[in-house]
């Protein structure tokens, strides 16, 4: 089995942390011979077509719904070209990514007009997170219809994380299998920098740093609701914010609201150099999630050996242990959150051996070798079928 179709809704150049395990999952495939394709939507107005390290990109174009939260594969000229050169083609296997998408129904689609074995990789440990009443009932009913449909189709279905395993099985799936999303420990690890210079923060001052998107359900909020509590108490601390998203502008405001602004740095979208930087300038790092799959910033914050105070959602607690490779809060615990960010501050030492304990679970749980070797297994048993 050597010839892959993936239906993943976000793609490169859009950022994120479900874009960057598809990508290096695709890549590491082709270097074993496989041939992969992945059609995605055209979020960010590129090119339809490119071949990036040896994958082949088909992006729809999409209109980008729900404050650029979801995007609509559009029917027109540009997606019937793609589907026409698509149709031919002979694959081994499709492999859809997150069942609330509408990618992974096409894909779905896809599989069964072609008589394809469909393999679906769940990202997510429960139904979406949103704060209009209505959306949300609306997400739980397509959950529970065409969401399903998809993970029940499935010849197989994986997920990212034991939590994951346990949605895709409240979906209705028979089986499912995990496999982790993956880091490269060569490369995220701690590296000499001068960031803390180029931002004008001394070695003496307590970083505190969260990486990812800017929305509502990251729960970036109750971050800097936590550190409002606590700068009194340690007048050298900054929170650096690294991202973008819909919801920048709500938490600028909180920031100025709580009093913090001269303390908290948004800095942005920043390349994955740029982010090893800040998490090697980091003392803290956090993740006030209200819900993950598994949580790639916290894979990458732990390769990188830092201690990580996260909320137990998801898969974060098949990371995380408290006291032995980070600490464990309740989300939306603002109180909770604010009195682990105190504790850990005042001890070095603690932070440390966090650390330390982080980086060597990274480098045996989240290897890319194991996982590449995990999904090609997989392929292989489709074949035998």
């Amino acid at each position: 089995m050597k010839r892959i179709l993936v239906f993943a809704a976000y793609f490169y150049p859009h950022v994120g942390g479900y874009e960057k395990v598809v990508y290096e999952l695709s890549r590491r495939l082709v270097q074993k011979g496989y041939e992969v394709d992945i059609v995605t939507c055209n979020t960010e107005r590129t090119l339809a077509y490119e071949e990036l390290d040896g994958v082949h990109l088909y992006r729809l174009p999409c209109w980008n719904a729900l404050n650029s939260l979801y995007p609509i594969p559009k029917p027109c000229p540009t997606s019937f070209r793609i589907w026409r050169g698509l149709l031919p083609k002979n694959y081994d296997a499709i492999n859809t990514h997150t069942r609330f998408f509408l990618t992974s129904f096409l894909g779905f689609l896809f599989a069964k007009f072609k008589r394809i074995p469909l393999v679906h990789t769940e990202h997510g440990a429960r139904h979406s997170i949103v704060t209009n009443r209505a959306i949300d009932l609306i997400s739980r009913a397509y959950d529970h219809t065409l969401g399903a449909l998809v993970v029940k189709s499935a010849r197989r279905n994986i997920g990212v994380s034991q939590a994951a395993c346990e949605f895709l099985k409240h979906l209705g799936a028979a089986h499912a299998q995990v496999i982790y999303d993956g880091i490269d420990t060569s490369i995220f690890k701690r590296e000499k920098t001068n960031y803390r210079q180029k931002l004008g923060i001394s070695n003496d001052t307590i970083v505190i740093t969260f990486v990812g998107r800017l929305i509502y359900a990251k729960g970036v909020q109750d971050l800097i609701s936590a550190f409002s509590k606590i700068k009194d108490t340690a007048p050298e601390l900054k929170l650096l914010i690294v991202g973008d998203g819909p919801y920048r502008a709500d938490l600028e405001n909180l920031a100025q609201q709580t009093g913090c602004a001269s303390n908290i740095l948004f800095l942005g979208q920043k390349s994955q150099d740029e982010v090893i930087d800040v998490l090697s300038a980091t003392d803290i790092f956090v993740n006030p999630s209200y819900s993950e799959g598994l949580g790639i910033s916290v894979t990458e914050a732990a390769s990188i050996g830092l201690p990580i105070i996260a909320t137990d959602v998801g898969g974060t607690r098949e990371i995380i242990a408290t006291n032995e490779t980070g600490i464990l809060v309740k989300a939306r615990d603002v109180g909770q959150l604010a009195e682990e960010l105190r504790r850990l501050g005042a001890n070095i030492e603690l932070r440390k051996r966090l650390g330390e304990n982080a980086r060597r679970l990274a480098e045996q749980k989240f290897n890319w070798d194991k996982i590449v070797r995990e999904y090609i297994e997989l392929y292989a048993g489709l074949a035998e079928k």
